[in-house]
């Protein structure tokens, strides 16, 4: 499928209520990676996604009046952190990926500060993320941990 560029997107701090359809859009991409690294527990991963990812941090990505993913971006003293990016299936490899990257990547620019991530090797995203200019800074047997300095 062709990618959108410059497609309007909306976004909104998640509420409460919103987190069981954020938990089922992580569980849907991520569980088959997880998977084959760890093991899925299905509530080991539930209550850790919504212990670590409370409503206040967790940014609904809207297209065209449709909740299409979400993401949480932590700021720390010297570098912005991507916890995660989500898009549902049917909007991936449309370019919104792309698009709310290069939205964090101008915020990072603005404060002058690196964005780092964490992403399983197995999970293709790495090159999602290589493609817009990430460096790998460190990994292990399990993840890369990447950064993008200002671009």
């Amino acid at each position: 499928m062709p990618e959108k560029n410059n497609t309007t997107l909306s976004f909104r701090t998640a509420e409460i209520e919103e987190m069981d359809w954020a938990y089922l859009l992580f569980k849907e991409g991520l569980q088959q990676y997880i998977a084959q690294t760890w093991g899925w527990n299905e509530l080991f991963q539930r209550h850790s996604f919504l212990a670590n990812l409370p409503a206040s941090s967790f940014v609904i990505i809207t297209c065209d009046e449709e909740d299409v993913g979400g993401y949480c971006l932590k700021h720390k003293s010297d570098h912005l952190y991507l916890e995660m990016l989500l898009l549902t299936a049917s909007a991936q490899r449309k370019g919104i990926g792309t698009q709310v990257m290069k939205l964090l990547i101008a915020q990072a620019n603005d404060r002058s500060l690196p964005i780092r991530l964490s992403v399983l090797r197995n999970n293709p995203a790495h090159l999602f993320y290589r493609q817009l200019g990430f460096d790998v800074i460190t990994e292990d047997n399990f993840r890369y941990e990447m950064s993008l300095v200002r671009q």
